[in-house]
């Protein structure tokens, strides 16, 4: 899946010279202060709220379609508030207005109400005014174009399947005490909420704890015995896999295996170990790489399959290459094949240390490269020798930035102030091809290639690098206000500079935990990575094959939805300029060109850049300034 390539830069340092005001092309007015703002990713609608009432702006038109009211969500008094201090307090931490990804829905909380509303007609999907309980957490699954929602009733806490067809709640079911809600909202695993329908069966991993439902009447099969961080179906339909944490503060995970039918483990004793690094499932056996060893484990029984770790201790990344695995373990890799065997006479050294980052490794051709805090190089596939000579030393206090050009199947690497161009044909290592002058290396965040050359970018600059490593432009910025100013919560998001195609900060973060799964041939069935800062359109874009809730309104938007794969020709900065004046500057990355320029009223400012139209929607006291394309 490739990444989103619109970027918005948030900019730090020196100001903008002149400033011509652009005056707004349209503009929305309204009775009260507007108080929040949000686009969603598939019908492009703004929805705002502003007073009592939530509205839906067309972006082609400009025109406002549809008003909610008070009537359509009802009101609630100060006693009900008082009547219930905790969830209280959590409605207060809820955002007005979310757009979920994957959908045409916006979430919203009003008056104490929790409401979905279809951003296409401006329906409200669902609304709690009319429940005796309070909508605590949410959960969509676009699959069946259905809602899990966890409710506080009294003392009890329950969950409940909602119909989005119908708005009806189809069963609602009582799991636990409500007080237990609220002691797991500190844990990690509160942020890995997760709902997964498989058949007639609800998995919802809610707060560390895993629930099976019956998905027709909500009959709870069971709910597991220890807290969960992870959950993964195997093949079979008979297991889940499950990882877990041994305690808030602990660095210990465990990993076991559940029995369907009864949520009860299957293996006399958990795997305990570090970190979880890979899993694979092959039917009757699951690959396991963690922090101690790399083996085969009988589904069934839990013993090992292959007598020997592959490795001991340190283990930290594992990648399959056809039915081979490349992994490290501290700092050297090997190459073994699936009966655990070594392929490679020894280990490879790619770092100086073994808690030295990797910023690459994986199989370019017939070769594997590796880009880490002090190395980079490459070694034949088959053979496990280094084509280079000499290793590309790298400065390991200073960033290291990759980034993959695949019309040429290269690289090109930043560190040290330099910019290297890795070609998998070269027979030695190279030497830089330009020499940069950036001001605040550390914080850069982002490289990318393009057929004249390279940008780099930052929080604090930007600057475009020709192929012949002269420098084509370089600009700094200062931020005015509060360098903790409200970001604008879709299009920027989605965009952010280090969610750009060829950003390293994605692939130095690496991957979740996911499970990949094989035949019984050893062939990978498919394989699930998904990133840990995925953006929203990335969900929405891999939500809409599989997704009952787009149906028509997919069709309607599909335009609007291929636009949103967006572009990167463009940074949008929010800056001050020498007058003062604070300004949201749009820069062509292609020249460093400053294309337009529009001033706002203040420090943190609510807005929304249309990706497929590339207007922008500001909020202005009493009214939504609307900027076209410039």
């Amino acid at each position: 899946m490739k990444r989103i390539t619109f970027s918005i830069i948030l900019l730090l340092a020196v100001s903008i010279s002149a400033v011509s005001q652009r005056k707004y092309d349209e503009i929305v007015t309204t009775e009260n202060a507007v108080q929040d703002l949000v686009q969603n990713e598939i019908t492009g609608v703004v929805v705002f709220k502003e007073g009592g009432t939530i509205k839906g702006l067309d972006p082609e038109t400009k025109k406002i379609v549809w008003t909610l009211t008070k009537d359509d969500f009802g009101t609630t008094s100060a006693g009900d508030i008082l009547t219930d201090p905790d969830f209280g307090k959590i409605f207060k931490e809820k955002s007005d207005l979310t757009s979920v990804p994957g959908s045409p829905y916006v979430e919203a909380y009003i008056n104490s109400k929790y409401l979905i509303i279809n951003t296409d007609s401006g329906k409200v999907v669902y609304n709690s005014s009319k429940e005796s309980f309070w909508v605590t957490q949410s959960d969509f699954i676009p699959e069946t174009d259905e809602y899990l929602l966890t409710l506080k009733k009294d003392g009890d806490m329950a969950i409940a399947l909602l119909d989005m067809k119908t708005g009806e709640l189809k069963w609602n079911t009582t799991v636990d005490k409500a007080k237990s809600l609220f002691s797991f909202s500190f844990k990690e695993s509160a942020n890995t909420n997760i709902a997964t329908v498989h058949g007639s069966v609800i998995y919802y991993l809610l707060y560390g704890k895993l629930y099976s439902f019956d998905r027709n009447s909500g009959k709870l099969n069971w709910k597991g015995e220890e807290d969960y961080s992870k959950f993964f179906l195997t093949q079979n339909d008979k297991n889940i896999v499950v990882v877990n944490n041994a305690g808030t503060f602990s660095t210990k995970q465990y990993l076991n295996v559940l029995n369907t039918e009864t949520g009860k483990s299957i293996w006399k004793e958990s795997i305990k170990t570090k970190r979880v690094v890979y899993l694979e499932d092959w039917g009757t056996k699951i690959l396991v790489a963690h922090y101690s060893g790399f083996n085969f484990y009988d589904l069934t029984s839990g013993e090992k399959i292959w007598k020997k770790d592959a490795r001991g201790d340190g283990l930290k990344r594992v990648i399959p290459i056809d039915q081979d695995f490349l992994y490290v373990a501290e700092n050297e890799m090997m190459l073994i094949n699936k009966d655990g065997e070594k392929l490679w006479k020894k280990f490879i050294e790619i770092s100086d240390d073994k808690e030295d980052p990797i910023y690459y490794l994986g199989k370019v051709g017939e070769k594997v490269m590796y880009l880490t805090g002090t190395y980079g190089n490459m070694v034949d596939y088959k053979s496990g020798i280094k084509l280079w000579k000499r290793n590309i030393n790298f400065d390991k206090n200073r960033p290291v930035l990759p980034a993959y050009d695949e019309a040429t199947n290269s690289y090109v690497v930043y560190n040290d102030e330099k910019l290297y161009k890795f070609d998998p044909s070269i027979s030695d290592k190279p030497e830089p091809f330009a020499k940069v002058n950036i001001k605040k290396e550390k914080e850069l965040n982002s490289i990318e290639q393009f057929p004249w050359g390279v940008v780099l970018s930052g929080p604090v600059e930007v600057m475009g690098v020709n192929v012949d490593g002269t420098i084509k432009y370089h600009h700094t910025y200062t931020q005015p206000g509060e360098g903790t100013r409200r970001l604008i919560k879709s299009a920027a998001i989605a965009g952010s500079i280090g969610m750009g195609i060829g950003s390293a900060v994605s692939d130095i973060k690496g991957a979740e935990l996911t499970m990949t799964y094989r035949d019984s041939s050893g062939k990978m069935r498919s394989t699930v990575i998904k990133k840990e800062d995925k953006t929203n359109q990335d969900q929405a874009k891999a939500y809409a094959a599989g997704s009952a809730a787009l149906g028509m309104v997919a069709a309607k938007f599909n335009s609007r939805f291929n636009a949103m794969k967006q572009n990167r020709d463009f940074s949008y900065i929010f800056a001050k300029a020498d007058t003062g004046e604070k300004v949201l500057v749009k820069v062509s990355k292609s020249d460093g060109v400053e294309v337009d320029k529009i001033i706002f009223n203040n420090n943190k400012p609510v807005y929304e850049i249309d990706p497929a139209t590339q207007n922008i929607f500001y909020v202005s006291d009493k009214s939504i300034q609307i900027f076209n394309k410039k």
